[in-house]
């Protein structure tokens, strides 16, 4: 815990070695073992919720989408910058495949910040099953694979996740402002959700066309950073991640004429 406070608060002072010894030496294993408690914990609530009333938790829920998206939005603007500046000065190709200065300075602060946030956002299920509100596979599946994922990449100096932080900010950036409008009782249009869940899909398939493409780099003998298990690991969360959201968006938006997105568009 020291050596995590001593990161968040010390931006002006961020060393990624220092960053990425704390990840994989203090809160790889803890990080797996708090997915697990997580997916007990979720389930134990959602069993004694099923015999009571749902929280309104308006004003939690507020909150809670406030300061996740007002860190999306700041994380989705300085890791635009920083990758707009990995490009410019070392190619596209270097963006993906070299291990560069994006993960220093104050956007390496941010993409360390993003890795050690994926615990944090585990409460977004707790105000869900609080609320008794559906938990589907998907929800918690994500959430369990996207925090292992962040706290071992990052430890292993993986350059594609340049890419996977800028989209993964920008898609939060909206997401949560929209859930913010939302949980405030703001009207949103019903095709912005649809929107959303078409964008979620689209990272996840541009992240897969970059990891093809490091893949024939590395199969035709091209020096690509970062370890094979964190590329495998990457590769199979992503091929999961576009069935299930595909499966998702098929069921909501297109099975049945689409009921879900009728029954929103009736709310507008």
């Amino acid at each position: 815990m020291d050596g995590l406070l001593r990161v968040v608060l010390a931006p002006q002072h961020f060393n990624n070695d220092e960053a990425r010894r704390y990840l994989g030496e203090e809160l790889l294993y803890p990080a797996f073992y708090i997915s697990i408690a997580y997916v007990f914990v979720i389930f134990i609530i959602k069993a004694i919720m099923s015999s009571r009333k749902p929280f309104e938790l308006t004003l939690a829920l507020n909150l809670w989408n406030t300061w996740l998206a007002v860190f999306s939005i700041f994380g989705s603007a300085v890791s635009s910058v920083a990758l707009y500046n990995e490009i410019k000065n070392h190619g596209l190709v270097a963006s993906y495949t070299s291990y560069g200065e994006f993960f220093t300075g104050f956007s390496g602060y941010f993409a360390f910040l993003f890795c050690v946030s994926k615990i944090a956002e585990l409460g977004d299920t707790i105000l869900l099953v609080l609320r008794k509100k559906p938990l589907i596979f998907l929800h918690w599946y994500h959430h369990v694979l996207t925090l292992n994922y962040g706290v071992l990449s990052f430890s292993e100096k993986t350059p594609y996740n340049t890419w996977i932080i800028w989209l993964n900010f920008s898609v939060h950036a909206v997401m949560y402002s929209y859930y913010l409008l939302r949980s405030m009782h703001i009207r949103v249009p019903a095709a912005i959700a649809r929107s959303i869940t078409v964008t979620q899909i689209l990272q996840f398939v541009i992240t897969v066309l970059i990891l093809i493409h490091i893949g024939l780099l590395r199969l035709n003998g091209k020096h690509v950073d970062g370890t094979m298990r964190t590329y495998v690991f990457c590769f199979l969360m992503e091929i999961s991640y576009i069935i299930l959201f595909g499966n998702f968006f098929y069921q909501s938006y297109i099975r049945g004429g689409g009921k879900k997105f009728i029954a929103e568009k009736k709310k507008d």
